[in-house]
């Protein structure tokens, strides 16, 4: 009886993008099913006590003014203790008061925002993409617009993103006070339509977290001074971090994420306070539009990258320890750690590490996109392929050299980043996990350099054909199989 009155709330639930039409009647623009409910309705997404059950959730497509309806045609009776679930209520948790509204008054205020009406924020950059012209705003958390729009919206991201969590809020979903909401910034993009005036339709946001880092190079006197002068004394040097980043379902696949993530980066790389661009526990969909995106802009504005190269006069031990002895995959240094000399390395560290902080890209991102390029600059006649049984020309003691040397700088890379995981692991078995790691990591690289050649069919035939699976470089403890281990958020 109870799978009677059992909905999938994934199913049950709609997310509806609406504005007034012509005649001012409400129109929907675009609808979609949630991904996720589990952080709302549990982790079996169930939703019990109902038949023929519809929810609704409206958002105008330009303030984001939220609306919930619930119809059913039968509801349960409670017997005892066992009663329908009180659906309204669970919600009232996760959405801002206006979204309980009657009807009628939601229609009201739609129909009464001014056609003026723009997003709030600065206009950071404007895109024509595909006949289409997209906005991009930026503001910070604490001033009440952003944080009213980020309000209204960011429910859809625990509905998109595995694990999201509510921006600007502590563990007990209280509002942090101003001063730490200032340090959240968000980037909102939306479709502009020139009628007879702007009309604008959300197509998503990305919130980004500035970690403040204290330098004291530069400042005028002692550190006493400094501090007496007041905070405006200080470097105001920070990481900025993409936490969330959610392009709408009916949004997606038109480039518009490129569009936000380069505009974050961009800004990025032109504030001389921002010493870097991170990302928070990115999902797989996320690393691949990240390594395209950065893969471009490195190859398109940075000669000293395009200009890398394998360095094949570096020879080889002919017997073992391969990771260990002098091959310069990693450089001399002193006693303090830092790094003496790059000479003579299969890549020169040094230069790498200037070139990293120039670009603003982190540690191990920066590295990824290092070994995809120089992947690529290998002869084609042992460069890894998405297709294996593809025909390649015959290969020479020097390519495969430079092959070798390729996959020594990979290996020392993941072999450091998993050093503590590895040492459980006999060395026979050690050495087996690490090959197996970095051939997923060069089919993963493969997929990638198709797509950024503008080769994106093979790529997608390959993977959708499922000769390999995509995967991280963190090496599993439990089996020899290579799965992903990244967490799917924003």
């Amino acid at each position: 009886m109870e799978d009677d009155w059992t909905a999938n709330a994934n199913d049950a639930l709609t997310i509806s993008l609406v504005r007034p039409g012509p005649s001012s009647k409400i129109e929907t623009i675009a609808s979609f099913n949630p991904r996720f409910t589990y952080a709302i309705f549990g982790e079996e997404e169930h939703i019990f006590g109902y038949k023929g059950l519809k929810v609704n959730l409206k958002y105008d497509a330009r303030d984001l003014r939220p609306n919930l309806t619930v119809t059913y045609n039968r509801k349960f009776n409670a017997v005892g203790e066992v009663e329908a679930l009180d659906i309204k209520e669970t919600l009232r948790d996760f959405l801002p008061a206006v979204a309980f509204q009657s009807k009628s008054d939601y229609e009201k205020a739609a129909k009464d925002l001014p056609k003026t009406w723009v997003p709030p924020g600065r206009l950071v950059e404007t895109y024509e993409k595909n006949g289409e012209t997209y906005e991009i705003f930026h503001g910070m958390l604490n001033d009440p617009a952003i944080k009213q729009l980020v309000r209204r919206i960011q429910i859809v991201a625990l509905f998109c993103i595995e694990g999201a969590t509510y921006t600007g809020e502590d563990a007990d979903g209280n509002i942090e006070p101003d001063y730490s909401l200032a340090r959240w910034s968000v980037f909102f993009v939306y479709k502009k339509e020139m009628k007879q005036d702007p009309q604008y339709t959300f197509q998503g946001y990305s919130t980004v977290y500035n970690f403040w880092v204290f330098q004291t190079s530069g400042l005028q006197g002692n550190l006493q001074t400094v501090l007496s002068n007041g905070p405006e004394e200080l470097n105001p040097t920070h990481r900025m971090r993409i936490s969330q980043f959610l392009i709408l379902p009916p949004s997606q696949g038109k480039g518009v994420g490129a569009l936000l993530y380069n505009t974050i980066f961009r800004i990025g790389i032109k504030t001389p306070s921002a010493m870097e661009v991170a990302v928070e526990d990115p999902n797989e969909d996320f690393d691949l539009l990240r390594d395209v995106c950065d893969l471009k802009y490195l190859r398109k504005n940075v000669p000293e990258f395009v200009n890398l190269r394998i360095n094949t006069d570096v020879t080889i031990p002919e017997k073992g320890g391969i990771l260990r002895n002098d091959t310069r995959v990693t450089s001399p240094r002193s006693s303090s750690g830092s790094i003496v000399s790059s000479s003579g390395g299969i890549v020169d560290l040094v230069k790498l590490e200037k070139l990293r902080l120039k670009t603003k890209i982190a540690r191990r991102q920066f590295w990824r996109l290092v070994e995809m390029h120089l992947m690529s600059t290998l002869p084609a006649s042992v460069r890894p392929l998405l297709d294996d049984d593809a025909a390649k020309p015959k290969k020479s003691k020097a390519d495969e050299h430079a092959y070798v040397l390729w996959r020594l700088v990979l290996k020392q890379r993941v072999y450091r980043r998993n050093i503590s995981q590895l040492g459980e692991f006999s060395i026979t078995e050690r050495i087996i996990k690490l090959n197996e790691t970095v051939g997923s990591i060069e089919w993963e690289y493969a997929a990638i350099l198709a797509r950024l050649e503008s080769t994106p069919t093979a790529a997608n035939n390959s993977a959708a054909n499922g000769k390999r699976k995509l995967s991280s470089d963190d090496v599993e403890m439990g089996d020899v199989e290579m799965p992903s281990s990244k967490k799917p958020r924003a």
